[in-house]
């Protein structure tokens, strides 16, 4: 249903999924050949980074054969509406050569989402960038991040998120474009985005992503992975040290670095809370 003045490839990476969409994939592949790049690949396989396992294969895999100027993501659950999503997108990008990735606004079914999730406040953290409303430049630079430092990230998509702002702005665009779904089956609904193990994975993402940031946006990291950091030690103070020692080490010892104040009251807290 896209209207475009500009050529669109359609990357799907299909990895055997069990309710019949590689079917359907195949069929739509062989009727619009020149419009549809269809990758088959299988749930297992892997890539292995450093001798770490990751099952991020299907993602990177499919970012990598990406040749547009942009990428549009769009979820196997998830669907846009609006038809002139990707060119509105395209025309605000061409225009901000500043801004790396831009996204905007979705339905959820008969669930109302407040306008003001959307809104960047200090950090990407604080705002809901849905996955399949995000375009962003194709530059090798996120793409090769991507792929050499996501091992065992459970939020590729937020991780991809910041990589961009490494590189450009990332802006909000007011309009809706498209359906955003929660299958019973997906990840952040399977392990919950407040559990314990979403939280503590989240001290591997801002460890990561502290290390290969550029200077001008490690101050601000710093502070989201202390509070990443603490939150995980909500559940049990000792737990990130025990999953991801060096990380955890890392982050409280940047911490007393830059905010020592505010580390050390944190800190305090949490004991006092435990004890």
């Amino acid at each position: 249903m896209q209207k475009t003045n500009f050529s669109v490839e359609i990357c799907i990476g299909e990895d055997d999924s069990t309710d019949g969409t590689r079917e359907i994939c195949k069929k739509y592949a062989t009727k619009y050949p020149e419009k549809i790049r269809l990758f088959l690949r299988n749930r297992s396989d892997k890539i292995f980074i450093e001798g770490h396992e990751t099952g991020r294969y299907n993602f990177i895999e499919t970012l990598k054969k990406c040749k547009g100027k942009y990428i549009a993501l769009c979820d196997g659950d998830d669907f846009w509406i609006d038809p002139l999503k990707l060119q509105k997108q395209f025309d605000y990008l061409e225009t901000n050569s500043d801004v790396s990735l831009c996204y905007h606004k979705v339905e959820s079914g008969n669930r109302k989402i407040d306008e003001n999730i959307y809104k960047i406040k200090n950090d990407l953290s604080t705002a809901f960038i849905p996955t399949s409303s995000v375009v962003f430049v194709n530059k090798k630079e996120i793409v090769n991040k991507i792929k050499n430092h996501v091992v065992n990230i459970i939020s590729a998509d937020q991780y991809l998120f910041y990589l961009c702002t490494f590189i450009g702005k990332v802006e909000l665009m007011d309009f809706v474009g498209g359906v955003y779904n929660q299958t019973e089956n997906s990840i952040s609904k399977s392990i919950g985005i407040h559990s314990k193990k979403w939280r503590i994975n989240r001290i591997l993402m801002y460890s990561t992503l502290l290390t290969i940031s550029p200077m001008k946006n490690k101050v601000t990291l710093i502070k989201v992975a202390q509070n990443s950091l603490f939150n995980a030690m909500a559940y049990g103070i000792i737990d990130p040290f025990i999953k991801y020692p060096f990380h955890s080490l890392k982050i409280i010892i940047f911490g007393l670095i830059f905010y020592p104040r505010y580390t050390l009251y944190k800190g305090k807290s949490l004991l006092n809370n435990k004890w």
